[in-house]
């Protein structure tokens, strides 16, 4: 009864797989609010040895991503400022951290796409967004197939225990 497992055979084919996972990580970084964990780790369950592979290839995805957002921030600034907040007060701050922020962001479940289009408008060295986003998202997406790698086919045989309970059970009752 686990029709998850229908889905991850139906939609994670390997000619499409990277092309779904590049498209949310381009848009995650942009204006996505689905995380490319929801692809990468089906992904990776279904196609373990390439689990190097797809977490390079959403970070290079997110980066460019990441420079769509900053284009917008920087060449939106100023409509972006006046319609829906003043971000002045966080422009020194910006300036001195900006490089940490990125990384920070990238890092972390904090909404990436906030990071890139913030480095625009207060108009961070382009350089340092497109490094510190690369080594941040993909230090992020490698954790996550690495432990998708490890630990995804023991928790396969742990949903498959359940399944088979629930069936024994619904048979019993």
């Amino acid at each position: 009864m686990l029709n998850w497992k229908k889905n991850i055979e139906k939609y994670t084919n390997e000619k499409l797989v990277t092309l779904y996972i590049s498209i949310f990580s381009i848009t995650e970084s942009v204006i996505n609010p689905v995380p490319v964990e929801v692809i990468l780790i089906p992904s990776v369950i279904k196609f373990r040895e390439k689990f190097v592979k797809f977490a390079f290839i959403a970070a290079i995805m997110s980066t460019l991503g990441a420079l769509v957002g900053y284009l917008l921030g920087f060449y939106l600034e100023e409509y972006m400022i006046r319609h829906f907040i003043d971000l002045s007060e966080f422009g020194e701050v910006y300036g001195s951290y900006g490089s940490l922020i990125i990384l920070i962001g990238a890092i972390t479940p904090f909404p990436f796409k906030l990071v890139t289009i913030a480095s625009g408008i207060f108009k961070i060295n382009v350089l340092y967004l497109i490094v510190y986003s690369f080594i941040g998202r993909y230090f992020r997406y490698q954790i996550i197939t690495a432990m998708t790698f490890v630990v995804g086919p023991k928790m396969i045989d742990i949903f498959n225990k359940i399944d088979k309970s629930k069936k024994v059970i619904s048979k019993v009752l």
